[in-house]
């Protein structure tokens, strides 16, 4: 009997309140942020993990956490004063710049879990200072922000937060409020997680109070027991004013911070939505039964029913898809396509939608919400694929089949004018490589992903300056897995010799893209400290 899976209910184990910090964090960030003096605030307390250390190095120590039970264990564990409160409601104006320096490891909660009023009092400080958050803000951001405006002038902030202050769009804000508020902004990265059981990615953001644009620095350590023998040193590369971009590109040094940065401006260069749109692919609501091989559509009787599938990136092996490919490709599969099918004139389709609700597949919500639940919407055949999920470099692939693909790639529609080969040979080079890194954003397991409305950032050359025979050149290194060499001929052809671009420019952001790739995949082969 055929049985339609479902996924697996994932499970949350992003960093929240309950996850205190590991001993030797809570050492490094309370030891650094007491050098600034001696008036020191722990937002979001806990038990004491961050308030014990500095207890210990000042006399002058003040704790705010919310719930009781913890606030009571802090005050046991460290004799210092507590106080049992909202945070946001706590903080009035009068305390703003009263510090000496602020440590703290503040709650990871969604914007649907955090709970009134300390949600709307944590907003509307974010929107004192200008800032607009929106559904997607998690609790952590506020409280980064209330760190740093209770810090004085040449103060310190040392926090415990999620890597995503690095990449993600809802942060976008909060980078740009650092930014013009500290004079300083290190941020120090893990190569291993540091959390026990859990796998959300921290940093260490270390901030000086003061008049920005800040000076920023990425620092990377192996594990929490490498901070003993760090030294923060002086960050050398100044932030553009009011700068909301990801700071992934910190992680390289300062001169090819300031080569991507010119890279990225240069207008030889355009922004892919000049010529194709990006959009994500079919999401069927269930794929184990929208989603099936050719024996499995001919045994139900929807043969006739079906269209070709990209299903998995691997398919895609050169710049160009064909009908070949398709063929040949390893458990091929096609797509359950219904529109414009009357469910009693077709007995297969009926007899298989009866099947898919014997399972129940149509009480899930992407099927419930549709007034046919066995008709998959926004189905089109894409005159391109890009990869969603990045391994080593984005790809661009003409589709020259009927196929369409699932939401594990992107789908693409051309510009008038603009031929799906061409721009999947001019995007296969050494800068737009580099973009993607800094554009997208990666996660813990190594892999770099770019989102549509990133994709359609991404800078790129005009497709028309690639000569025909350049295609077939590139599709066949691609194949063979010739990465490098498919790249030293794009970028001699297109950005050297078509678009005036110097050797060093180029191996520049070669440079850059290697680096920023080799950190990311190699941070996917040991997760664990």
């Amino acid at each position: 009997m055929t049985v339609f899976d479902t996924k697996a209910v994932p499970t949350d184990d992003k960093l929240r309140g309950g996850y205190y910090t590991p001993s030797p964090i809570a050492e490094f960030v309370a030891g650094w942020v007491a050098q600034a003096g001696c008036r020191l605030l722990e937002p979001s307390c806990g038990d004491g993990n961050i308030l014990e250390p500095l207890s210990r190095l000042s006399k002058k120590v003040q704790g705010v956490e919310l719930f009781p039970d913890e606030a009571a264990a802090a005050v046991a564990r460290t004799g210092v004063k507590v106080e049992v409160d909202d945070f946001f409601s706590w903080f009035d104006q009068d305390k703003r710049e009263s510090f000496d320096g602020v440590a703290g490891n503040p709650p990871y909660i969604r914007f649907g879990n955090w709970t009134e009023p300390t949600r709307t009092n944590a907003l509307d400080l974010m929107r004192s200072v200008d800032m607009r958050p929106n559904k997607l803000t998690n609790a952590w951001v506020p409280f980064v922000v209330g760190s740093v405006l209770a810090t004085r002038k040449s103060g310190r902030i040392g926090l415990v937060i999620p890597a995503e202050l690095m990449q993600v769009g809802y942060a976008a804000g909060l980078r740009e409020f650092l930014v013009d508020n500290c004079a300083e902004v290190n941020v120090v990265t893990f190569k291993r997680l540091v959390f026990p059981g859990i796998l959300q990615e921290v940093v260490l953001l270390l901030a000086v109070r003061g008049e920005g644009p800040a000076r920023i620095q990425v620092i990377e350590v192996d594990d929490a027991a490498s901070l003993a023998t760090l030294d923060i040193g002086a960050a050398h590369v100044r932030a553009p004013l009011h700068e909301r971009e990801k700071w992934t590109k910190y992680h390289l040094d300062p001169t090819q911070v300031e080569a991507v940065r010119s890279l990225r401006s240069d207008d030889r260069l355009h922004a892919m939505d000049n010529f194709a749109s990006v959009d994500v692919g079919v999401v069927t609501g269930r794929n184990s039964f929208f989603v099936m091989s050719p024996d499995d559509a001919k045994a139900h009787r929807v043969s006739n029913l079906t269209i070709p599938l990209v299903a998995r990136s691997a398919q895609l092996s050169g710049i160009v898809y064909t009908d070949d490919d398709h063929q040949q490709a390893t458990g091929r599969k096609s797509l359950l396509d219904a529109r414009g099918v009357t469910l009693s004139r077709h007995r297969g389709l009926r007899e298989y939608v009866a099947l898919g609700e014997e399972q129940d597949v149509h009480t899930g919500y992407k099927c419930r919400i549709r007034k046919q639940w066995w008709v998959v919407p926004s189905i089109w055949e894409a005159d391109a694929f890009m990869f969603r999920q990045i391994h080593t470099h984005p790809r661009v692939i003409a589709n020259k089949t009927s196929a369409t693909c699932t939401d594990t790639v992107h789908r693409m529609r051309l510009a008038d004018g603009v031929s799906g080969p061409h721009l999947a040979t001019a995007s296969f080079n050494s800068i737009t490589f580099a973009m993607s890194e800094i554009i997208g954003r990666s996660y813990g397991g190594g892999i770099l992903e770019l989102e549509p409305s990133e994709a359609e950032e991404l800078r790129v050359p005009d497709p028309g300056l690639v000569p025909g025979d350049l295609i077939d050149k590139v599709d066949e290194l691609v194949r063979a897995k010739r990465i490098d060499d498919a790249l030293d001929a794009v970028d001699q052809v297109v950005l050297v010799d078509g678009l005036g671009f110097t050797s060093e420019e180029v191996a520049s952001a070669r440079s850059a893209w290697v680096t920023l790739r080799d950190r990311r995949n190699g941070r996917a082969k040991g997760k664990t400290a």
